[in-house]
């Protein structure tokens, strides 16, 4: 199936109550492990990177983005489900600009040090040069607090709910195509769990744009169930996968004798190979959340809109 529009993704979510994923990746066997998943389920499925760390200035290596943008756009292509490519919570405009260039299907900016008029000049000129490429743009009012991993999970904090008349005048202003909302949730990478504003939620659901969730590790299952059937049509994952993918990885490397064939061990795809372990472990995990956003099974009857 040829790569598809997110919007397009985004009307059948809405025809048919159900929130597509995004299963955040960082490498060719975290990327295949969301393939495996979304082909076995027969789900409809974003692909993607974030924007956070490989711009990140401390990083140890450099990678430029466009040889992840060519593997993310050959996988999407060569995938039987409905599939598009996302370029996720970016706070380099510049880095977003050259994902809408390299054929990125949904990118996002978000920059916590910018003020609200700041934000909303820099997202009213991606979506200017996104639309004039066939891409999409999702935004925030307020980034989801924690995404550095620095919050306690058992104090009392401030989870920036997005306030309903705000979002309308910013959805007005930029012209995004998908809004993340925060109503209660916050990168707490599954330390605890969290119960989301669902009233708050009844009230944004009448922007004219698909709402998104992210923080969906340390939500609540029945309250992720409930924010689809109110009008949350995607839902971001990113910790569970990770932590699935490092456990899986590090009981596999235990069991790797001193004196075992590294060919096999790494890479051969064998089953001794620790990063078969680390794939199949983070493509249960995906599936498992496709059966609770109600994706699985819906590219049977997917059709653009």
């Amino acid at each position: 199936m040829p790569l598809v529009a997110f919007q397009d993704l985004m009307a059948d979510a809405a025809r048919h109550r159900y929130a597509v994923g995004y299963f955040e990746s960082f490498s060719l066997e975290s990327l295949l492990a969301v393939t495996d998943a979304a082909a076995a389920e027969r789900s409809p499925v974003i692909l993607g990177f974030s924007g956070i760390y490989l711009p990140h200035p401390a990083r140890r290596v450099r990678d430029r983005l466009a040889p992840y943008a060519a593997m993310g756009l050959a996988i999407c292509r060569d995938l039987t489900v409905p599939a598009c490519l996302l370029f996720n919570e970016c706070p380099h405009a510049e880095w977003v600009e050259a994902a809408i260039g390299l054929g990125f299907s949904l990118v996002m900016f978000s920059d916590d040090a910018l003020d609200d008029s700041g934000a909303v000049a820099i997202i009213t000129r991606l979506v200017e040069l996104a639309h004039a490429r066939g891409a999409a743009i999702e935004a925030e009012l307020a980034p989801l607090p924690g995404v550095g991993g620095d919050l306690d999970p058992f104090k009392e904090l401030d989870t920036r709910p997005t306030d309903p008349e705000s979002a309308g005048s910013f959805v007005a202003a930029t012209g995004v195509d998908a809004l993340a909302v925060n109503i209660g949730q916050m990168h707490l990478h599954g330390r605890r769990v969290v119960r989301l504003d669902l009233d708050r939620l009844r009230a944004l659901a009448t922007l004219p744009v698909p709402l998104v969730l992210h923080g969906a590790t340390s939500i609540a299952p029945s309250d992720l169930q409930a924010a689809i059937e109110i009008g949350v049509r995607k839902v971001n994952v990113g910790s569970r996968l990770k932590q699935a993918f490092l456990n899986a990885l590090r009981e596999a490397c235990r069991s790797v004798p001193e004196n075992a064939n590294p060919y096999e061990c790494i890479g051969s795809g064998l089953d001794n190979d620790v990063l078969v372990a680390g794939r199949r472990a983070m493509a249960a995990e995906v599936a498992q959340m496709m059966r609770l956003f109600g994706s699985s099974g819906r590219a049977e009857h997917w059709r653009p809109k």
